[in-house]
């Protein structure tokens, strides 16, 4: 021991500032629900304030998607991935081929519940996905962590689409229209929120 307390060969910056070190289990867990909810948030929310998933939150997933699977085609690392995870990753491209073939008059009615499902659960599956090549602790973490990130994630979309739902409580037509935003129906009159 030295005379701090600590171990003599201890020399981690969170040693060394006297402050716990962040148990690995809690910090890919963390990362995990963190992504996956930065990713479900704003589509969940504009569900619930608009009733509609915006294109630009589906163009998003299908950047990240095409760029993860171009990435693994061109470094040839196709064992890297379960299929299903593949699969998953050229969705979001499959979607939008369908949309370019599909007829504009009389148009492919279900398109856009297909749009919903790819957004929602396609969000978590490409923060997971991100997660597991990104973070190689997530992949070591035991099976009840895991479900518990995909729990975290699950419980902040259905929070932020009920936020969404109800933004009538916190939140007015002018904080919608000076964030570039159309107003959502029910929204209320007042002045934008001002944190000074």
């Amino acid at each position: 021991m030295d005379m701090d307390g600590g171990a003599s060969g201890d020399s981690s910056p969170e040693r060394k500032r006297g402050l716990p070190e962040i148990d690995p289990t809690l910090r890919a867990t963390a990362a995990a629900s963190a992504a996956g909810a930065l990713a479900i948030w704003w589509p969940a929310f504009t569900l619930g304030a608009y009733d509609a998933i915006f294109f630009d939150s589906v163009m998003g997933i299908w950047a990240v998607a095409a760029a993860m699977l171009l990435s693994g085609l061109l470094l040839r690392s196709r064992r890297a991935l379960p299929w299903a995870g593949w699969v998953a990753l050229a969705l979001p491209s499959t979607w939008i081929v369908v949309a370019v073939l599909a007829p504009r008059t009389h148009g492919f009615r279900y398109l856009h519940y297909f749009e919903v499902v790819l957004t929602l659960a396609g969000a978590p599956a490409l923060a997971w996905l991100l997660t597991r090549i990104l973070l190689p602790e997530y992949a070591e973490l035991p099976a009840l962590h895991r479900l518990r990130a995909i729990a975290v994630i699950i419980v902040v979309g259905l929070l932020a689409f009920l936020l969404g739902k109800f933004n009538y409580l916190f939140l007015t037509c002018a904080d919608f229209d000076i964030s570039g935003n159309n107003t959502p129906p029910g929204c209320v009159q007042g002045p934008p929120f001002h944190l000074l």
